[in-house]
């Protein structure tokens, strides 16, 4: 408000010394054709020759009663123009000088502004990683997808096979098989299989034992005319106590179906790429409606997958 104010009194101060020395300009070039016709003593309106001397005498009264003013009496006009033409030079010269005085207030101003931003910009990005910071857990989701591909032609002939065991038996071979030293709690629930660390950072190491052990036990149970597919989601949480609500969160990413991929949310994105961005590589999943409520249309939220750098 401030920098505004003194902004709009530069102008207002240009403005008044530009009608200022148009006044004397036109002054300046009214006393010379004056002077030019005083000269050829061309008879004038009364009105033209009292507003001519009428100037001539407020700028030079102090010099009438001197004996020379009757000397040079004929070419006063012209002094007087002269003398409007120096007070407009002088006027110029002042212009010249605020607009320059402004032009540098206007550049002072504008540094004063870019550093100003740039000081809220970098506290308001300090605030942002403190935020971030604040994720103290990483729940892991994932689920197995057991498909076994019949055909009538052999179907005298194909294994029987119990595909919902299948399912849960290599899911409970994963839970077994990760045993890294991040996990501070793993369990099953009816959707799938979970990981919670309170280690986010170290993540990495987690994420490559997980795909590692779940790959190499997935291939010991593939056989002819099946497939297996791997669902796996994972968020960051702030408090224990949004354990649950974030869980059921995962199990509508691992309900959206999209395999052998590690899908993440905006917010786990968000904490990785401004903390540790070396770390991940993402790519754009698409957007998903992962309402609770799959009646209601509500805002889609963009989700990734995610691959070590």
């Amino acid at each position: 408000m401030f920098f505004k104010t003194i902004d709009k009194f530069f102008d207002e101060i240009r403005k008044v010394l530009s009608v200022i020395i148009l006044g004397f300009i036109a002054m300046a070039i009214f006393m010379f054709i004056y002077w030019i016709l005083y000269l050829a003593k061309i008879n004038l309106p009364d009105g033209l020759n009292n507003f001519a001397w009428g100037t001539i005498d407020f700028f030079f009264q102090w010099y009438k009663s001197s004996k020379q003013y009757e000397q040079i009496i004929d070419i006063m006009p012209a002094l007087c123009s002269v003398l409007f033409g120096a007070v407009t030079y002088f006027l110029n010269c002042t212009l010249v000088y605020l607009e320059n005085n402004h032009k540098k207030f206007q550049k002072t101003m504008n540094n004063y502004r870019l550093k100003l931003e740039k000081d809220i910009n970098t506290q308001l990005h300090k605030d942002f990683l403190d935020e971030l910071k604040k994720n103290s857990y990483m729940l892991v989701k994932i689920s197995i997808e057991v498909q076994n591909h019949e055909s009538y032609l052999t179907a005298m002939t194909d294994e029987n096979l119990d595909i919902d065991a299948i399912k849960k038996e290599i899911e409970q071979c994963i839970l077994a098989a990760v045993k890294s030293d991040y996990l501070s709690n793993k369990g099953r629930d009816e959707n799938g299989v979970y990981f919670l660390l309170s280690n986010i950072q170290n993540s990495k190491d987690f994420f490559t034992e997980l795909v590692q052990k779940s790959s190499q036990l997935i291939k010991t149970y593939l056989r002819p005319k099946m497939t297996i597919n791997f669902f796996c989601g994972a968020e960051l949480f702030n408090d224990a106590s949004e354990f649950q609500a974030k869980s059921e969160y995962l199990d509508r990413v691992i309900s959206l179906k999209i395999p052998n991929k590690i899908v993440i949310t905006p917010r786990y994105k968000l904490y990785f790429e401004n903390l540790f961005p070396s770390m991940y590589a993402f790519k754009v999943l698409g957007e998903y409606n992962l309402n609770p409520n799959k009646g209601l249309e509500g805002k889609n939220t963009m989700l990734y997958s995610m691959q070590r750098r």
